[in-house]
């Protein structure tokens, strides 16, 4: 079982540890990440297992930290685990925090080049990639196909991304 720390509401640890899915009490907090990957003004999304939930649905990839992680590291895992990407900390730039439901969530953005057939899925969290452009993302988002967390993401960062 995956265990995460817990944060208040100001971000500070509370010195405790629960497991992935367990319910928080009122001023209890996880934290986690989304990295948008930014290729020629488009976006890389990536499709959701069937195993998870919101099976089937597009997200920027991203996750939750595990406990003993340092957010910067949460997201040097995430891109390694989900898509075989190795970045270092110095290729991703930090543009804000969303607090969604009972999650803080980090958004990072990068310009690294990546090519979809260099990315190596790992099956169990995802099963399809593709970058898109605005306007296609928009439409996703218009069609319910992309996750909640990730829509509010994009409020917050479309207009920090050098679109074409």
């Amino acid at each position: 079982m995956e265990r995460f720390d817990v944060v208040d509401s100001n971000r500070k640890h509370l010195n405790y540890t629960k497991n992935r899915g367990e319910e928080l009490e009122a001023n209890e907090y996880g934290e986690g990440i989304q990295v948008w990957i930014i290729n020629d003004g488009k976006v890389l999304m990536t499709r959701r297992s069937a195993k998870k939930s919101h099976p089937g649905s597009w997200e920027i990839p991203g996750g939750c930290a595990q406990a003993g992680e340092k957010i910067i590291d949460v997201v040097l895992r995430e891109m390694r685990e989900e898509l075989g990407i190795m970045l270092k900390e110095s290729d991703v730039e930090f543009v804000c925090t969303q607090l969604y439901k009972k999650m803080f969530v980090d958004i990072y953005t990068t310009k690294i080049g990546v090519e979809l057939d260099k990315i190596k899925l790992q099956i169990e969290e995802v099963s399809q990639a593709k970058f898109v452009n605005r306007e296609e993302l928009e439409k996703m988002i218009e069609e319910n196909e992309v996750v909640p967390v990730d829509v509010k993401g994009y409020e917050l960062v479309k207009d920090k991304i050098e679109w074409k």
